[in-house]
């Protein structure tokens, strides 16, 4: 009887041995596994993160202010770039906003509506503007039109600065 008694705890601590394994060990073992790994994708994550933030502020400290041409005309260089890429047509509004004077610059704007314009030649368009190292996009808003599949609407705001006494 002692023997079966001493079996039979014995059996139990074994049983609760496995069972505490089974549903707290193993679990806490795969959690601390689990959590490692991320550790070190998110060290890694960060390690490239504060490698982009270094490259945009390298890039954006270089940037210094490009002046326009003495006779460039933001207008007739938008209406012209839109007619040699073929989007003439599709202009549903221009609006040259008038010219801000600035320190020691004149700022000029000017804002483009394009309806049903395929990506292809609004790419070949964009392309042109950003050529122009002095020309910057205030927006550019693009949207898909939901009835023609291959087509999209565009709206930009296009800018560029000249120094004062041009």
């Amino acid at each position: 009887m002692f023997r079966t008694n001493l079996r039979n705890l014995s059996a139990a601590g074994l049983l609760v041995l496995v069972l505490l394994y089974q549903f707290v060990c193993a679990p806490g073992i795969r959690k601390i596994r689990d959590l490692n790994r991320i550790y070190t994708q998110k060290q890694k994550d960060l390690e490239t993160l504060n490698n982009l933030i270094l490259q945009y502020k390298s890039r954006t400290n270089q940037t210094s202010i490009v002046f326009a041409p003495e006779n460039f005309n933001l207008y007739l260089f938008v209406s012209k770039t839109l007619e040699v890429t073929g989007l003439k047509s599709q202009v549903s509004r221009i609006t040259p906003i008038s010219e801000n004077i600035l320190l020691n610059a004149k700022e000029q704007r000017i804002t483009v509506t394009l309806e049903d314009v395929e990506l292809a030649k609004l790419l070949g368009f964009l392309n042109e503007v950003e050529k122009r190292g002095f020309l910057r996009f205030g927006y550019l808003q693009i949207s898909r039109n939901p009835q023609k599949q291959f087509f999209v609407k565009t709206e930009m705001e296009i800018f560029s600065y000249k120094k004062n006494g041009q």
